[in-house]
């Protein structure tokens, strides 16, 4: 078993000294191809990136544990086979992360709960395992809220993940300390997973990239307790994160391949092409804005920028309402997890008034109106919830079907820029209006996961103080590959600054809230 480290959470300054950034601020595909062609050793380039969470970690808190001995044993072992000639995979000697929610063999997995805390498990999880087996080195498990399940992101135990574009403000949940290592220069890829925007929010937030894939396509297993059962199966999906759309590609293409338990016997080495579209031939659809929260002046200005430069790259762009009835969405989207969720729970809180208990006061403390939707979930009957699943597959069918004419549809990400830390379940604002937590994350995040439809978070620009504003781009079911290679496009005439966070020279934003 690796040993491994609780990297400090208690400093709220970093160091003073500042890491070698030299490989820190490359690409994943970048750091493979340089380790393959030996113009820099595996060992190297793992050294950088601890060194810089050394010095940034302690401000930033996006990696809860840090596994330093085994990720330098697996370094070493993938500089020695290089020298026999030996390439494990794509990703030969390239450090990543992954979201504390995935079981990773040997090194603690806390999952979001105090009871885990030392939890080890004796497998990975399957996308795990993938990472290893393209010959990824994992580094450590990143931040994530009390059972990941939260638009902000506050381990119960190991504390805070702080935006490191602005410390006083979140980097969004529930995979937000994947999001948070990316744009600080701790990691070039990470795993995360997304039922309700928990890779689209934080990719959004800290200005990087991530994928919520077609639901379906890679496997959830390994994500929830041991000792829960996994009832959970709709609507969740798990998904690459990094600092490039190219890299999106390379761990899309890693992700789809089943483990093989000869990890270090593969010799993989190549993947597809990586492509992008032309955009002179895509149909594109744009909509301001989902449900009845109009996004902030920020939001608002980068989609109609975004929009023009599509445009007058050579796409064709038409404004359209969303296909999909957004507040039937969002109600489908609450039934079905809140069936699922109770499911799951100790079976004296599956029991009314224990269960109305749960709903009605806890989650709704935290989550307000968007706890109604859940209860609502948690009293119906089996007849109920596939009731829910079947009108779930019509929306899915209704957005396939408006996609026959379309390539893409485009949409904020949420309704504004990252917000600061606060309680959760606290009023938020729109500009200078408060108004409830969930809202303005609801309707672009949750409704849109139901249909299954893969969702590609882009970076796009940034707000008056230099916050981070990222689009989604949603795509037909399966249509995944196309949907990077458009957003490949896309990313090459976007204005969105580059996602690394000056930690050094930051600046805490002057906007509201």
């Amino acid at each position: 078993m690796s040993t491994a480290e609780f990297p400090s959470a208690t400093s709220t300054e970093p160091s003073p000294a500042e890491a070698s950034d030299d490989f820190t601020r490359r690409t994943a595909g970048d750091l493979a191809r340089s380790i393959r062609n030996r113009e820099v050793s595996a060992v190297e380039v793992l050294e950088d990136h601890l060194e810089r969470i050394r010095a940034w970690n302690p401000a930033v808190n996006a990696v809860l544990i840090l596994d330093v001995e085994g990720a330098r044993k697996r370094a070493e072992a993938a500089d020695r086979a290089l020298d026999q000639g030996r390439v494990w995979g794509p990703l030969h000697g390239v450090p990543f992360t992954a979201k504390d929610q995935f079981a990773t063999a040997g090194l603690r997995t806390t999952y979001g709960s105090p009871r885990f805390t030392r939890y080890v498990p004796t497998t990975d999880a399957p996308l795990v395992a993938r990472m290893r087996r393209a010959g990824g080195v994992l580094m450590g498990k990143t931040n994530l809220p009390f059972a990941a399940y939260d638009w902000q992101c506050k381990h119960p135990v190991l504390g805070r993940a702080n935006n490191p574009w602005d410390l006083s403000r979140t980097p969004g949940g529930s995979s937000g300390g994947t999001a948070a290592a990316l744009a600080s220069g701790f990691t070039p890829m990470g795993l995360g997973a997304d039922v309700g925007g928990s890779i689209r929010l934080p990719a959004h937030f800290c200005g990087v990239y991530g994928l919520r894939p077609t639901e379906g396509v890679l496997p959830t297993k390994g994500i929830t307790p041991p000792d829960i059962p996994r009832t959970v199966r709709h609507i969740v999906v798990t998904g690459p994160m990094a600092r490039s759309v190219d890299d999106l590609q390379l761990a899309w293409q890693v992700l789809q391949r089943p483990a093989s338990p000869m990890a270090d016997a593969t010799s993989e080495t190549e993947v597809r092409a990586h492509r992008a579209a032309d955009l002179s031939r895509l149909r594109v659809a744009v909509t301001p804005e989902l449900g009845s929260l109009p996004p902030d002046r920020a939001t608002r200005g980068v989609l109609r920028e975004a929009a023009g430069r599509i445009a007058d790259a050579g796409a064709s762009v038409e404004h359209r309402a969303y296909p999909v009835d957004l507040q039937n969405a969002l109600d489908v989207w609450g039934r079905i997890q809140g069936y699922e969720l109770t499911a799951g729970l100790p079976s004296i809180l599956r029991k009314t008034p224990l269960k109305d208990l749960v709903w009605q006061v806890g989650v709704r403390f935290g989550y307000g109106y968007l706890a109604g939707y859940l209860h609502r979930g948690a009293r119906l009957d089996g007849a109920g919830y596939l009731a829910a699943l079947n009108e779930r597959e019509r929306l899915s069918q209704t957005l396939d079907q408006a996609l026959t004419d379309t390539d893409l549809w485009i949409t904020p990400a949420v309704a504004r820029p990252a917000f600061r830390h606060c309680r959760t379940g606290k009023d938020l604002l729109i500009d200078e209006t408060p108004v409830p937590y969930a809202l303005p994350m609801a309707s672009y995040l949750c409704a849109t996961a139901v249909t299954g439809h893969p969702i590609l978070s882009l970076p796009a620009g940034r707000s008056p103080s230099g916050l981070p504003i990222n689009l989604q781009i949603h795509a037909r079911r399966g249509q995944d590959d196309r949907l990077l290679a458009a957003g490949r496009a896309l990313d090459g005439i976007l204005d969105a600054g580059s996602p690394l966070a000056p930690l050094g020279r930051r600046t805490p934003s002057t906007e509201l809230g």
